[in-house]
């Protein structure tokens, strides 16, 4: 991406939920921070309330769409931060993220959190991808 295709405001693609208080991510230099992502769709409705592998799985489509409306490759993520609020949903996250990156292994810090967004979400995830310009 060039110097002058990168935006100076914040990044909301289209295909997701528009938050009303904060961007979906923004650029920093060459370092994009794209916030904590959770099963919500486009229409901001929770999707698989309670289960864990539903829920991984948009949070992962919600923050594809991020990464492909910044012009950042997968492989280009290199921190990812998980939280959830049972870790025995670790297992269904972690299947997700390794679906989602392929055999790119960004370094991934999961946290056992006491509540999230809602009663219903079972986790979110956030992560920092690095894209030095041309």
């Amino acid at each position: 991406m060039s110097d002058d295709a990168r935006p100076t405001a914040g990044i909301n693609p289209e295909g997701i939920y528009a938050p009303a208080s904060y961007d979906h991510a923004m650029w920093a230099g060459d370092t994009l921070y794209v916030a904590g992502q959770v099963a919500r769709d486009e229409r901001g409705e929770l999707v698989a309330p309670g289960d864990a592998s539903g829920q991984a799985a948009q949070v992962y489509a919600n923050l594809g769409r991020v990464l492909e409306a910044a012009g950042v490759r997968r492989d280009q993520v290199v921190k990812v931060v998980t939280y959830l609020v049972d870790g025995a949903d670790g297992t269904a996250a972690t299947a997700e993220r390794r679906r989602f990156f392929g055999a790119h292994r960004p370094p991934h810090t999961g946290l056992v959190v006491a509540a999230l967004g809602g009663p219903e979400v079972r986790l979110e995830v956030e992560v920092v991808a690095y894209a030095p310009r041309a």
